[in-house]
């Protein structure tokens, strides 16, 4: 057989099968997605493998530091800031005008007067005061806004406070005003005194008041003749020369605070300058002379 021959067979038995089995159709698209798919399952896969690689030097690498250095600490992600609770204003008990009102006016006799004046702590009176502005208005740099412009030496405090200069009582009268809830002074008014000068407790300011007049006038004879004209003598024979004052310096000012009224007796806290740290207690008998005082 001639080669043609076999070639022409062999074409004729290829177009023959060719004829009976069709050749097979294709999805391309298809085709493609799953190739794709494929291909991203293998990155996927391949990307695991490098994780888990590279843990497994981390843990390699932290064992080897474990070996030569204590553990550091684990840091935290930082926490995100919050605003500040609102704080609640410290409440503290309103002051009590009874006990303003006997500093505010101590305090202006102790400024007043030269020789106790370095006792006064300018921030304590500011802090009477409701502000301070208002503190300035009333205080001023003399502290003669709280005394109606005056200065004096002696102040009776009985519902209306009375001034005086010695035994004398001045025409004009303070009232001071507070606030309803913090019991802070917010002002003083100085007023004409009805009883035209006159009032107050005779006893307690004609020798209080004239023992400040005794010690300005040099008047050293004046203090036993006070205190026989006011000073019970029971009082005088056990407290001599100091009766009713509990203090052998003459003191530069007087004031008088917190009386207490009954049928047979009234009594006063007096506090004076000088020696006297503290205020002391004084009955006035029947016979309106001091009956009892220093404690005693």
């Amino acid at each position: 057989m001639k080669d043609f021959d076999l070639e022409e067979e062999l074409a004729a038995a290829m177009l023959d099968r060719a004829d009976r089995e069709p050749p097979r159709g294709y999805d391309v698209d298809g085709l493609i997605g799953r190739v794709r798919q494929r291909r991203r399952r293998l990155r996927t896969g391949a990307a695991a493998a490098a994780a888990i690689v590279a843990l497994g030097a981390g843990f390699a690498v932290q064992e080897g530091r474990d070996r030569t250095a204590p553990p550091a600490p684990a840091a935290t992600a930082p926490s995100p800031e919050l605003p500040p609770a609102p704080s609640e204003p410290v409440k503290r008990p309103p002051v009590d005008p009874a006990r303003a009102t006997n500093t505010l006016f101590l305090s202006a006799l102790r400024y007043q007067n030269p020789a106790t004046r370095s006792q006064v702590d300018p921030a304590e009176v500011a802090a009477l005061f409701a502000n301070e502005p208002t503190y300035r208005r009333i205080w001023g740099t003399d502290s003669l806004g709280v005394t109606c412009g005056e200065a004096v030496d002696g102040v009776l405090a009985a519902g209306q406070v009375l001034l005086y200069r010695g035994t004398e009582p001045l025409d004009r009268s303070p009232s001071v005003t507070f606030d309803g809830t913090t019991g802070k002074v917010v002002e003083v008014t100085c007023t004409t005194n009805a009883s035209g000068g006159k009032g107050g407790d005779p006893t307690v300011s004609g020798f209080y008041g004239g023992l400040v007049a005794a010690a300005k006038s040099g008047d050293s004879s004046a203090p036993e003749t006070l205190g026989q004209q006011y000073v019970a003598a029971r009082l005088r024979s056990t407290q001599g020369p100091t009766a009713g004052t509990c203090s052998p310096t003459a003191p530069p000012f007087w004031l008088a605070d917190n009386p207490s009224s009954g049928t047979v007796t009234h009594g006063w806290t007096v506090n004076l300058g000088g020696d006297l740290p503290s205020s002391f207690p004084i009955e006035i008998g029947e016979d309106e002379k001091i009956t009892r005082s220093c404690g005693g």
